[in-house]
């Protein structure tokens, strides 16, 4: 399967404002009404996600552009990689239970653990591709001890902008036009979290269940290519 977008890094920092979200605002809303509230408060509360970075890695990312971003950060990737089946593998492993033959032993990494010089890490994490991995999901963390609560999330507010909810300490970043923007829910398009938990400091960049969703059914189309459910009736 292809990755539907080869997502290019953020561009300048989003408007650095704040506004105290309502929870009407958690639904999208297209109406000309809002749209007109959303440029007086200085941006729209939807932001385009798939643009977003942590620690200069983007989703659609593949492994060895994650390492060199992470690297450029100033981060520190292990030196290997845990591995994962390719997609052929996978495929053929299915394959294998229908009609026979070999399984391919290709594999591709899963994630790439990195540290930073303050005690930060992170987790950048692949799905397997036709065109091999490609990242879904980016996971940092910090020690609240290394930075002051309010330093942080000025940071996070200068980087990414006004958050499309605000539940409590919890910023919640969603790409127009998913339903409903809230921690309650599965969320289809590409979003961020952004929250300061009592012991770490926390941003989560995921792809979104459209995602995975229309990964699982690429795999089901391209096992069916392979191996058809075409056997006759021998009974």
């Amino acid at each position: 399967m292809n990755i539907p977008l080869r997502y290019l890094p953020l561009a300048g920092a989003f408007w650095a404002m704040t506004t105290t979200a309502s929870v009407d605002a958690q639904v999208y809303d297209d109406s000309p009404a809002a749209k007109l509230v959303d440029k007086l408060l200085g941006g729209p509360r939807w932001g385009s996600v798939a643009t977003f970075d942590v620690a200069g890695v983007t989703l659609g990312m593949t492994p060895d552009e994650a390492r060199a971003v992470l690297r450029k950060a100033r981060f520190v990737p292990a030196s290997d990689d845990p591995a994962q089946d390719a997609w052929s593998a996978v495929v053929s492993q299915r394959v294998l239970g229908r009609i026979g033959g070999t399984v391919d032993q290709s594999k591709v990494p899963m994630f790439t653990r990195a540290k930073g010089a303050q005690g930060e890490t992170v987790e950048v994490w692949y799905a397997a591709t036709q065109d091999g991995a490609h990242v879904t999901e980016v996971k940092y963390r910090m020690p609240t001890a290394r930075m002051d609560r309010t330093e942080f999330m000025k940071a996070t507010l200068a980087k990414y902008g006004r958050p499309t909810v605000q539940e409590g300490l919890r910023s919640i970043y969603c790409t127009k036009p998913e339903k409903i923007c809230a921690s309650y829910e599965n969320k289809a398009l590409p979003y961020l979290v952004v929250e300061p938990d009592y012991n770490l400091f926390v941003i989560d960049l995921m792809m979104g269940q459209r995602y995975q969703d229309e990964r699982k059914a690429s795999l089901a189309a391209a096992i069916e290519t392979a191996a058809p459910k075409n056997a006759k009736a021998s009974f």
